[in-house]
């Protein structure tokens, strides 16, 4: 096959994918508005049974955000986006639309522009969880938002920081009303070991595959039975390695001695347990 035939093909399949995950551009949404807000950081509490040690930052620090509105005048319920410690996906904007036609304004953080930072694959992140309440508290305030309807979604990393939402037992201490808190959490191949003595106290969705070697499948499984009175849903995706839902890695790609590999059938399955998710959770 001669390479503008093999060209044709490959953006043929790269189409076929992202109008099976319902990440073809539809004008569901006002265009992406680039935001500012602070990280919420301060005098932090830490997750009942989470990791022991962890230096927590102190102080605001302000962050970058992606923010996409349906169209409508609200108030809409919404979503708190982090990224993997790739940084932000670059089909960003796509999935940010795709909530937008679901009906929920997105918003996606951007963890490490502000930092000067490009990965974070082999340290901690402990910055992650004030910025999300930053970013909870920034889209609170915004008048076509319900406060009362905002769940966080999380990936690798990210997810790794909706667990620990999840486990939180009140978001004081976070410079963020006493009574503003996220409402659900949704976490996509999460790294469930760091979380194995957390009790989540928030509805939660964990999806993973059962290949992934970077975030074992059988960790969340673990968490899940550690759960007996949770509102949680565990999906295990047979064969599905890591970052399983980012066509980017069709074929399978190394990267930083991680082994991503994107599975278009857990990638479809997953964004309907998503929809289904949030419809039940924060849903009109």
């Amino acid at each position: 096959m001669g390479e503008p035939m093999r060209s044709f093909v490959s953006r043929c399949f790269a189409v076929a994918v992202l109008s099976a995950l319902g990440l073809v551009r539809q004008s569901p949404a006002v265009a992406e508005e680039l935001v500012k807000f602070d990280s919420a950081a301060s005098g932090l509490p830490r997750a009942e049974g989470s990791r022991d040690g962890a230096n927590l930052p102190r102080g605001g620090t302000e962050i970058r955000g992606y923010l996409t509105k349906p169209r409508g005048e609200g108030p809409f319920p919404a979503v708190v986006l982090l990224h993997s410690c790739l940084g932000l996906p670059a089909d960003r904007q796509s999935i940010a639309n795709v909530l937008a036609r679901w009906g929920y304004l997105a918003l996606f953080v951007d963890d490490f522009t502000t930092r000067g930072l490009r990965e974070t694959c082999a340290v901690d992140f402990p910055e992650g969880l004030p910025d999300a309440f930053g970013a909870l508290a920034f889209v609170a305030r915004l008048p076509y938002v319900d406060k009362a309807r905002i769940a966080v979604v999380g990936y690798s990393q990210g997810a790794d920081t909706a667990l620990q939402i999840a486990s939180l037992r009140l978001p004081s201490g976070f410079m963020v009303p006493d009574d503003l808190r996220f409402a659900a959490a949704a976490a996509f191949y999460p790294p469930c070991a760091n979380e194995a003595r957390a009790r989540l106290r928030l509805p939660t969705l964990i999806l993973i595959g059962s290949a992934d070697a970077v975030t074992p499948a059988a960790d969340c499984e673990q968490l899940a039975r550690n759960q007996p009175a949770a509102d949680l849903k565990l999906v295990v995706y047979p064969g599905a390695g890591h970052v399983f839902d980012d066509p980017r890695f069709a074929g399978g790609k190394r990267i930083l001695g991680m082994q991503l590999q994107f599975n278009e059938k857990a990638a479809v399955q997953s964004r309907s347990a998503l929809r289904d998710f949030l419809a039940a959770k924060i849903g009109r």
